[in-house]
């Protein structure tokens, strides 16, 4: 233990040891000492000395703890010395302050020195993990801006397509269904005529649907919750579903546009995934609270598993990695019940 690899000098205090191992331990940058049973310094190492800003003659054989940590984080890590004491390890993440540096975030490690059962003391392990904190949060803020950029350029295609229906089909139709009113007058004409203007009217119909559920226009004029309604009433006559839904606070159309769309599209992207699977009974649920978003969905799927393969379900768990957000699932009587919740950003 590394209690023994230290001598005791001619005027009472410790000296380094020249074995290689111990001299190895001084270089290590995470931050390593050992106390006795009455809190007093048996090792320290030259991380440790320099952190705090002590000298070795002044602490090894002499220092005690709470003089070494200063009375703050002392009290602090009080109640792991006295477990790691009584034989206990601990091993924890913590963010602990010394005067004059900064703010450490640090993997704690408390470790009992046991010889023949019995607690000689302990190892207090302090290792900076600063800037792995710092280097995932650079990763994950890497990853969102993927996923916002390939959100964007979904919403992009889909605008575009939605607005080929509508300014080029959707009017070529339109002046087709025109220039047979005119054929009305002929008498011969008129069954096949009234019959191919009712022909064109419903492929209106359905274009004007479909390129709605591309990219909802309307959106941004109606308001979200007037938008899922629409999208919802679509599909209860499409499929003869019993779908309800509801939102407990209307605030939460002050939610920006690209906001609201991501929404819009967990609806519709689920919705229609359900229904592809033969479920006939959604039940919607927004709890809005102070830019957070909690998103409860209760189906039955008669006993069919969704498909998370495709891209439907790709473009749903997208989204919600987006916002920050994890999926929990799990089976009530009869019935799935799927849960999000996704945090916004405040309006700028």
């Amino acid at each position: 233990m590394l209690h023994g690899d230290t001598a005791a000098g001619e005027d009472g205090g410790f000296q380094k040891n020249s074995d290689p191992a111990l001299s190895a331990i001084e270089q290590l940058l995470p931050l390593l000492t050992c106390w006795d049973a009455e809190q007093v310094c048996r090792f320290v190492n030259e991380a440790s000395l320099d952190w705090f800003g002590k000298e070795r003659l002044a602490v090894s054989g002499n220092m005690k703890l709470a003089d070494y940590l200063g009375p703050v984080l002392y009290a602090q890590q009080l109640p792991f010395i006295q477990s790691a004491l009584a034989g206990n390890l601990h091993i924890f993440e913590a963010s602990f302050p010394v005067p004059g540096k900064p703010l450490c975030q640090a993997l704690v490690s408390y470790i009992p020195d046991l010889q023949q059962e019995k607690v000689m003391g302990f190892y207090i392990h302090f290792a900076d993990i600063g800037y792995l904190k710092q280097s995932r949060k650079k990763h994950l803020a890497a990853e969102k801006e993927l996923l916002r950029a390939v959100i964007e350029i979904q919403e992009k295609e889909r605008a575009g397509i939605a607005e080929l229906l509508r300014d080029n089909v959707n009017q070529l139709l339109v002046y087709v269904n025109l220039m047979l009113q005119g054929k009305m007058m002929d008498e011969n004409n008129r069954k096949f005529t009234e019959d191919m203007m009712h022909t064109i009217q419903q492929a209106i119909l359905e274009l004007n649907n479909l390129s709605n559920q591309l990219y909802p226009s309307g959106l941004s004029m109606l308001g979200l919750l007037p938008s899922i309604n629409n999208l919802l009433s679509g599909y209860r006559k499409e499929y003869e579903a019993d779908i309800q839904f509801n939102c407990n606070d209307h605030s939460i159309e002050e939610l920006k546009n690209e906001d609201k769309l991501s929404v819009f599209r967990i609806i519709q992207d689920f919705a229609s995934l359900l229904l592809a699977n033969y479920s006939r009974l959604i039940h919607i649920g927004l709890s809005y609270h102070a830019f957070g978003l909690m998103i409860r969905i209760v189906y039955n799927n008669r006993g069919q598993a969704i498909d998370k393969s495709g891209s439907e379900f790709r473009d749903i768990q997208s989204r919600i990695n987006y916002y920050g957000g994890k999926i929990q699932e799990f089976q009530r009587d009869e019935n799935q019940v799927f849960i999000t919740q996704l945090v916004f950003s405040m309006r700028e």
